[in-house]
């Protein structure tokens, strides 16, 4: 009888943690930020009254139907900031089979973005594979595909490059544009998976850099994230999550700086444990 009573108190439990865990998925953390970067070919003196403010809102990983929210609540908080672009960070798609639910996301928050003349940029996540480049303009996003564009905002001009991500299987990392990497003033570099800073060098004790802030997504904050990173170490195996135990937020490593989103939606399973699903707004002191 005890081993039973066991039994139905562990069950209790898990069959609570799991309830909970739907629920979390649900809840959405807004991070808003004042970055001041270090930017290529200024004086890192300047103060930040000095600067031009751009206001960027940025979210990743929607993962088609499951996620929980809808694209009035994602574009709504980026319209209510004041954002003067947005950027999408990858992975629309869930298990590399586009299917129309997965493509409804960006539709709309592109739609309602563009009736406010905001632009939203995207790149290709891991599970993107299999779209074609058409879909990305069909769906109102600007794509970026190892490629950069500048940017001005009113008085403000910055570079900003998006990556391919060529999928889990015989990963090849693409190089940052030389062109991108040489231009005078911030460079902003958007890559899906943040272990492609293992494929460039170690800037820890260099003074040039290839980029000032990336922004990237993929790891979800673990999206069931257990004890001692279980779940990398078990299921994920992304090296950055591994060896230096960073799976979401704000980050300086190798010499570089930049921001790890956790993601608006959910890989595998539709639920979350102590990550949080979130967007960013992020204004850029540059």
């Amino acid at each position: 009888m005890p081993f039973l009573i066991v039994i139905g108190i562990l069950a209790i439990i898990g069959l609570g943690l799991l309830i909970y865990s739907w629920f979390e998925a649900g809840f959405l953390k807004v991070d808003e930020q004042d970055i001041t970067p270090a930017i290529h070919g200024q004086d890192p003196s300047t103060d930040r009254s000095e600067r031009k403010t751009v206001t960027i809102g940025f979210f990743s990983d929607s993962h088609g139907h499951f996620c929980h929210f809808k694209p009035e609540k994602v574009y709504s908080l980026f319209l209510q900031k004041n954002c003067d672009l947005v950027l999408f960070g990858g992975d629309c798609c869930l298990h590399h089979k586009p299917v129309p639910s997965d493509k409804i996301m960006l539709t709309k928050v592109s739609a309602a973005l563009r009736e406010k003349d905001i632009p939203l940029y995207a790149i290709y996540g891991n599970h993107d594979v299999a779209l074609h480049d058409e879909e990305f303009a069909e769906m109102g996003t600007i794509l970026l595909k190892n490629s950069w564009q500048e940017i001005t905002v009113r008085d403000a001009r910055f570079a900003l490059c998006g990556l391919y991500d060529s999928g889990r299987e015989n990963r090849s990392w693409p190089k940052i544009p030389e062109t991108f990497s040489q231009y005078e003033g911030f460079r902003l570099l958007l890559v899906h998976n943040p272990d492609f800073i293992y494929s460039i060098p170690d800037y820890t004790d260099k003074m040039e850099k290839p980029f000032d802030f990336q922004l990237s997504g993929h790891l979800h904050g673990g999206q069931v994230h257990l004890p001692f990173t279980l779940e990398y170490k078990l299921l994920r195996y992304d090296k950055i999550a591994l060896e230096e135990n960073i799976l979401g937020g704000n980050f300086h490593f190798r010499g570089l700086t930049g921001l790890i989103s956790k993601g608006v939606g959910c890989g595998a399973l539709p639920i979350r444990f102590r990550a949080r699903p979130e967007i960013h707004i992020l204004r850029f002191h540059i």
